[in-house]
Formats: C-alpha cells, sequence, structure tokens
C-alpha cells in the first residue's frame, strides 16, 4: 500500500528554480577522481548484459546521462546491429568521461555527444521518428518528465522503446530513517552533500530544506520518486504507453559497496531490511514503454 509504515516528516523547502540539479553538480562529480559509488545497476554485470543486449537490437538509439560512461563503453563493445548512438548529458565534463572510456574501443557503431538539458533543449539535431530505442539509468530522477518525455516521443520511431530506472516511491517511505532528507508529503529526496570538488570550486546550493525543529540546511540535488500508479498518467500526456515495468532488485554487495552505506549508523537497520529479507536490493522499478498510437 503507497505509504505504509512510512515515517512522516515535516519539511520546509526554499528554492527560486525548478531545476532538479544544475550542470555544476555533474561538472564538481565528473572531476572527482575516486567516484563515490552509488547503488547503480551499471554495477551489475547481470544487469549490464541483459540491458546491452536489448540496446544494441537497434540500429540508432540514445542514452540520456551517462554518468561515468560504463553503460557506453559495454555498448560499443557489443555493438549488435547499432550503427548510431547518440550520448546526451547535460555536463560536459561526464561527456568528457564517457567518451574517454569508449575512445579506445575499435567499434563500428558512431557516437555522437550532444551537451543538452533535455528539460528544455528539443534535441534539434536528432530526426523525427529516427530513434529505435532510449534508455536513462540513475537519471528519471532528475529531469522534469512532462518536458523530457515529449521530447521523446518526438525522436522514437512509431516501433521504438523508451527505458528507465525510476526510484519506487513506496520503497522510498518505507525504509527512509529519521536522517534522511525524504519528503514524504512530495516524494522528494534532497542531497545535502555536494560533490567534493577536488579543486576547490563552491557548488552553490539549488534550495535549502528546513525541518520541523528549524534546522536549515542547503541541498544540490533533488531526486524526485514516483508511485507506480503516477507513472502511466505522466507518460500517457506525453504520448507514450508503459508497457512492461519490474522491480529492478540487484546482488546485495552493490548496496554494501556504495558510499550511501558507509559512514551510516543506520546502514544495517532500517534500509537493509529490504536486502536481509530477499539477499537482494531494491530501490527502484524498470520501466519500458513505446509511443502512443493514434
Amino acid at each position: 500500500m503507497e505509504g505504509e509504515n512510512m515515517i512522516t516528516r515535516t519539511l520546509t523547502i526554499e528554492r527560486a528554480v525548478t531545476k532538479h540539479v544544475f550542470p555544476e553538480y555533474y561538472e564538481a562529480a565528473a572531476a572527482i577522481a575516486q567516484p563515490r559509488h552509488f547503488p547503480s545497476p551499471v554495477n551489475d554485470p547481470e544487469w549490464i548484459n541483459s540491458a546491452t543486449d536489448w540496446f544494441v537490437e537497434s540500429q540508432t538509439a540514445m542514452e540520456v546521462g551517462p554518468g561515468r560512461g560504463e553503460f557506453a563503453e559495454a555498448v560499443v563493445k557489443k555493438a549488435g546491429g547499432l550503427k548510431r548512438y547518440y550520448i546526451v548529458d547535460m555536463s560536459p565534463g561526464m561527456l568528457n568521461l564517457a567518451g574517454e572510456r569508449i575512445r579506445t574501443v575499435e567499434t563500428e557503431v558512431e557516437p555522437i555527444f550532444i551537451c543538452a538539458d533535455v528539460d528544455s533543449d528539443p534535441l534539434s539535431e536528432i530526426p523525427d521518428h529516427s530513434l529505435d530505442r532510449i534508455i536513462m539509468t540513475n537519471a528519471f530522477q532528475d529531469i522534469n518528465p512532462l518536458a523530457a518525455l515529449r521530447t521523446f516521443r518526438r525522436v522514437l520511431k512509431p516501433t521504438g522503446l523508451f527505458r528507465a530506472n525510476v526510484i519506487d516511491r513506496e520503497i522510498r517511505e518505507k525504509y527512509s530513517t529519521e536522517d534522511d532528507f525524504f519528503d514524504s508529503e512530495k516524494g522528494y529526496f534532497y542531497l545535502t552533500r555536494p560533490p567534493s570538488d577536488e579543486k576547490g570550486k563552491v557548488i552553490e546550493p539549488i534550495g535549502y530544506v528546513t525541518r520541523g525543529s528549524g534546522e536549515k540546511t542547503p541541498f544540490y540535488r533533488m531526486m524526485r520518486s514516483y508511485y507506480r500508479s503516477e507513472l502511466d498518467e505522466i507518460f500517457n500526456e506525453c504520448g507514450l504507453e508503459i508497457i512492461s515495468d519490474a522491480p529492478l532488485i540487484l546482488p546485495e554487495e552493490i548496496w554494501m559497496n556504495s558510499a550511501a552505506a558507509h559512514g551510516r549508523e543506520d546502514a544495517g537497520t532500517r534500509k537493509l531490511k529490504l536486502v536481509d529479507k530477499s539477499g537482494r536490493y531494491q530501490s527502484s522499478i524498470e520501466i519500458i514503454a513505446k509511443p502512443l498510437t493514434n
């Protein structure tokens, strides 16, 4: 049941912008020599193998939010039938990391790098109805879906498919702790620690969150979680239909090796109840959608 056993907390949010994250955040993250590890499917060889098989069935495809290029490297190594591969990110630094990762791979796949924010950029470089596949990994929480999904609908072929993992709001509510900056009313999780920019550059917060106690804390990224019931309405409004959804369940060690599990007294309690129950870690739902037909 939605919201069952959730922790109710009062958070007051102050922000002057509607963005979930700015490029500067990812520029700082890209500059970190030793990246912080998050519980991401790109760290799971089984998921990488399956997802790249799906992706390279296409001839023309797009990845939005490539991170440090783990998925991109696996894609160009596998190649399959893929010929043209658009790689899109708002951060030049992240695009450079992905480019460096695939530059030495011998492949017939043509990578095309586009620096763009899908919340506002129409991706005019990509022709209408030209893509067979689009994938986002650990990035859907950062976007305005009503803007981005309309763009994805435009560039997808009538037979094309969109795939993304979406943070599961029920799980966030059920396993969040009192110390988490999670807004159970709106479904947002606020990241209050900026990337450790090794060049000393200051990353400006996008807003401030105040607890019921009056404690005011800056935040640098907003990650939105969704109930499964919300997604159909959002996708349908943008001309897409969800045809598949499944829990994205990762090996336990991916959580245990993540930065989120280190240095936290509660790491082995509430959040790991789910891991202890199944022996694996679940935080998101993986959905696949196709264009609606008129």
